[in-house]
């Protein structure tokens, strides 16, 4: 067998191998994201067991909770339109605000996040603000990155958690209006036809 094969295995086992992972299973924004945070949350729930190592393993956990934050906030914008070559930024904040602007400033939807999440966005972005500083020990000018001296990794899950959950219950209840939204003008295009026939809209 080539190294090529073993590490990537060619067609698909008649029995789901426990050593296999299935990349087809994770298309999309959201699947990224769920195994940036499953990762994030089972290395702080096994922290102890890193004993000195845990200040090395720490970084990595940082680096893939503040990636799903990332994620997170790109999957809300390519929901909402935005296509995925414009999302190049690793800018918490840039995109925070570029979602500000989608989902309107003075919106109630809109209050409610930045509210509630809004000083994490910042403080996250303020730490790593090029998703640099827990990746690599210097910045590209070879100069030592400047990090915050501690991180309490459980205070880090539970609020990184919280976000996801918020983002996910928004991102659902924004496809429902959509929806609904579409179903509405459909019924009104469909009522037009029947009044002024096959192109009411010329008509009007």
């Amino acid at each position: 067998m080539s190294l090529e094969n073993e590490i990537f295995p060619p067609g698909f086992p008649e029995k789901r191998h426990p050593d296999f992972v299935q990349t087809e299973w994770s298309h999309g924004w959201p699947f990224a994201s769920i195994g940036y945070g499953e990762a994030a949350r089972h290395l702080t729930q096994h922290r102890r067991d890193f004993q000195g190592a845990i200040d090395s393993v720490g970084l990595v956990v940082f680096y893939l909770q503040r990636h799903r934050v990332e994620l997170r906030l790109k999957e809300l914008l390519v929901a909402h339109g935005v296509k995925a070559d414009e999302l190049r930024t690793h800018s918490l904040v840039a995109l925070w605000k570029r979602c500000e602007a989608i989902i309107g400033a003075d919106s109630d939807e809109w209050q409610q996040l930045d509210t509630a999440y809004g000083e994490l966005i910042r403080v996250l972005d303020k730490s790593d603000r090029n998703s640099d500083a827990y990746r690599y020990p210097v910045n590209p000018d070879g100069e030592r990155h400047d990090r915050p001296p501690y991180i309490e990794l459980v205070a880090l899950e539970r609020h990184v958690s919280s976000f996801v959950s918020m983002i996910d219950g928004y991102t659902d209840y924004s496809d429902e209006a959509r929806r609904y939204e579409m179903e509405m003008r459909a019924q009104f295009e469909q009522e037009m036809r029947e009044v002024y026939g096959e192109d009411p809209f010329g008509q009007l």
